[in-house]
């Protein structure tokens, strides 16, 4: 069998080699891209985020799929801050989305990212879940 070198096989199901460098690279562009897709005038910056899967292209290219949370923080997004040097609003009608995003990765430099998100300020049915945790969790 020909040996890979960015997987190793345990009991049949590939772990792909990444560093955590690569992960927090891939959250980063993932931000920024819902970022410049925003119409709001303050940046987001994620609080939840988890990998959902990796794929490798190739030996060199990964195909990260994330699925993380984002708040709006108190930064305007015109001020080139990094997100993550920003503190989230306070009050129960900050703006809170859940996004996916899918980042490819190419010798642990970002290449490429699709990002989604849908708003918990919306009315639609399948947000309610997360209105109801966003906005109404007494405390």
């Amino acid at each position: 069998p020909s040996h890979c070198g960015l997987c190793a096989w345990c009991s049949g199901f590939p772990v792909y080699d990444y560093s955590p460098s690569s992960l927090q690279e891939a959250l980063s562009a993932s931000v920024a891209k819902v970022n410049s897709q925003s119409l709001s005038p303050y940046l987001f910056r994620a609080f939840q985020s988890s990998l959902k899967r990796v794929n490798a292209l190739d030996e060199d290219t990964l195909i990260m799929n994330l699925e993380f949370s984002v708040r709006e923080t108190t930064c305007l997004r015109d001020s080139g801050e990094d997100p993550s040097t920003c503190v989230f609003q306070r009050g129960y009608y900050v703006p809170t989305a859940a996004c996916r995003s899918t980042v490819q990765m190419s010798a642990e430099q970002v290449q490429d990212v699709w990002a989604h998100c849908r708003w918990a300020s919306t009315s639609e049915s399948n947000s309610s879940e997360e209105v109801r945790r966003g906005f109404f969790s007494g405390g």
